[in-house]
């Protein structure tokens, strides 16, 4: 498997303020998960709030 080829993830890039990104690996520091995790519960809670929902891609079958 190469690089770039991730069973149930994408990587993606974005450019974010540097304020919330300071306080955000210091969250996953602080909560010793995954920032990758966080981003995932951040982005659901935000697509729900928007009327949004969606499986994981792990429990697609």
């Amino acid at each position: 498997m190469g690089y770039n080829e991730l069973k149930y993830r994408q990587r993606f890039t974005t450019s974010i303020d540097k304020n919330l990104l300071k306080a955000f690996f210091e969250l996953a520091e602080t909560k010793n998960q995954p920032k990758s995790w966080l981003i995932d519960e951040a982005l659901a809670d935000l697509l729900k709030k928007n009327g949004i929902e969606v499986k994981k891609a792990s429990t697609e079958k």
